[in-house]
């Protein structure tokens, strides 16, 4: 057991957790079921795992939270990195995620805006937000300059969204959906010179309006070659393309 490399799934219960951090040849581990309580045991088996490469953590339920602030630092080698769980504040260890390339949170309810905490991070490429967010705004003022695709999902305070000048110069594909208190489109789309893909899913029609074909705003969308528009009518589902 000791030279196991991949631990797909593993049930947090008893002393699951602590013989987790024995198995220091794991490149790739989830475990569910975590709960608060199991912190210290938790961040303590996962800084033991110094060639780990994918982590998924999922709480016991939604309203759980997922407590990993006694982790000092994480793996050198994390690229992946899926939490599903409340999270009261941004983790201490986001910072040291150098090799991070995929970032996933849901159910993370953050207060906090994270960004700040993840502008930097030299080789993010995938970045999704899925009830991740509870402000009212996000705004991307530097940085992210290898992220090729940004997914913001249920974010129901949400009500703008803002990318200057310079920041994500790799986007290609930008997903925005059930964002329902969103004011205008994401600011800044006219800055995203390599944006291939713009999907809106659930998004308040008024929002929509101007980037219509002959609309006010529709030259700052121009350049992105596919533009995505999903939406619902009396049950039933719709798709208009906009590009």
């Amino acid at each position: 057991m000791n030279k196991l490399q991949v631990l797909s799934c593993v049930v947090a219960e008893g002393d699951t957790i602590r013989w987790v951090g024995c198995m220091t040849q794991l490149v790739w581990i989830g475990i569910t079921n975590v709960k608060e309580s199991d912190e210290m045991h938790l961040c303590d088996s996962i800084q033991k795992l110094q060639l780990l490469h994918y982590l998924f953590l999922m709480a016991s339920d939604e309203e759980e939270i997922l407590q990993t602030n006694a982790l000092c630092s994480s793996p050198p080698l994390l690229r992946v990195v899926i939490l599903v769980g409340r999270l009261e504040n941004v983790p201490l260890w986001f910072h040291s995620l150098c090799s991070l390339t995929h970032l996933y949170l849901h159910w993370s309810k953050l207060e906090e805006n994270l960004v700040p905490h993840i502008e930097a991070l030299p080789n993010l490429g995938y970045l999704t937000f899925v009830n991740a967010y509870v402000g009212k705004q996000l705004y991307f003022c530097r940085d992210f300059l290898k992220l090729k695709k940004l997914e913001l999902y249920n974010l129901p305070l949400l009500t703008e969204i803002t990318i200057e000048n310079g920041v994500m110069p790799n986007l290609h594909d930008l997903h925005v959906e059930s964002c329902m208190s969103l004011k205008t489109l994401p600011l800044g789309l006219e800055f995203l010179t390599n944006l291939q893909k713009l999907t809106l899913e659930t998004v308040p029609k008024k929002i929509i309006l101007p980037i219509r074909k002959g609309a006010v705003d529709r030259p700052k969308v121009q350049h992105i070659p596919e533009i995505l528009y999903f939406y619902e009518e009396s049950s039933m589902r719709f798709y208009e393309r906009l590009s």
